[in-house]
């Protein structure tokens, strides 16, 4: 994790505690200190929770909407359909609790985090027709440490604030399909591609806990997550199939996932590329790795189990 980071994460939670009310900490230090007039008992936990994620901008968006652009703005092509882009993922999570003041909470826990999105495109060009289905997902699983704190609102409420940092240890996919017919000549390509990629990230949000019964509590809540997959590298296989006579397949390894603008034309569109090097030909400007942004809002829903 680098520097800035951890300074991110400290300011985050800096700014949590500085919110809390003014005497809480106080109070429990008191409490604490008092030794044996009243200890505190150190008590466990349970919290699951599950929910959606709007996730924010990203490079296989970026690529898609630029394929939707190119085939709309050439004159070569007329589009019949468009690719859809991928706007929302699951996440779902479940921590240990461990409750050593009033209020004041540390949850380790672990998850799943997942998006995907099967979407196709169909064009003409020439004599061509041709379609293009598209398939990328990713399922990642989070090692996270969070810090909680509860404001009291009455007898059965609290406002839980929440504050952390996680582990993304996940997995990268993009399979793809071409077909094109033309004058009764059938060509068809797959490939499937994978790549495995680990990043820290942080975590924050608030809750509304609602008592429903001794020791359960109903969880309503959305959190801010920044996270990103980066260097995804891993093999490609390949097979083509025509109905004239021709067919290969074959595997290719260590190609990286590239993002850049590719220029056809006078234009420049987004664009995704598989190559061991990094494109360096005058038709491609500002490339980089390319990444899975995990960051977004997620909202979430769940219960709380106290022991």
């Amino acid at each position: 994790m680098s520097k800035k980071k951890v300074w991110n994460f400290i300011a985050l939670l800096s700014a949590v505690l500085l919110i809390l009310p003014g005497d809480s900490l106080a109070d429990e230090s008191a409490q604490l200190t008092q030794g044996q007039a009243n200890p505190y008992k150190v008590k466990f936990g349970l919290r699951l929770t599950g929910g959606a994620s709007l996730l924010m901008r990203n490079d296989f968006n970026d690529h898609l909407q630029g394929l939707n652009d190119f085939h709309d703005e050439s004159s070569y092509f007329t589009l019949d359909s468009e690719f859809e882009l991928i706007k929302m993922g699951m996440d779902f999570g479940g921590e240990i609790l461990i409750n050593f003041m009033p209020h004041f909470s540390l949850g380790i826990g672990a998850g799943y985090i997942g998006a995907e999105k099967e979407t196709f495109t169909e064009y003409k060009y020439w004599t061509v027709d041709a379609e293009m289905t598209y398939h990328p997902r990713f399922s990642v699983i989070p090692i996270t440490l969070s810090f909680y704190y509860g404001i009291p609102l009455g007898s059965s409420m609290e406002v839980v604030l929440n504050a952390g940092i996680g582990y993304y240890i996940g997995t990268v996919n993009i399979d793809s399909y071409y077909k094109d017919v033309s004058s009764g000549y059938l060509s068809e390509e797959e490939e499937t591609w994978s790549a495995k990629s680990n990043a820290f990230g942080f975590h924050g949000g608030i809750d509304l806990e609602f008592g429903i019964a001794p020791n359960l509590a109903l969880v309503l809540g959305a959190k801010g997550r920044y996270a990103n997959l980066t260097d995804l590298t891993g093999d490609l296989e390949w097979e083509i199939d025509t109905n004239y006579g021709y067919s290969d397949l074959g595997t290719e390894r260590d190609l990286t996932l590239w993002f850049g603008d590719y220029e056809y034309t006078t234009e420049k569109y987004p664009r995704l590329y598989l190559s061991e090097d990094k494109p360096s030909s005058s038709w491609w400007s500002d490339v980089r790795k390319a990444e899975v942004n995990l960051s977004g809002i997620v909202f979430q829903a769940g219960i709380k189990v106290a022991f």
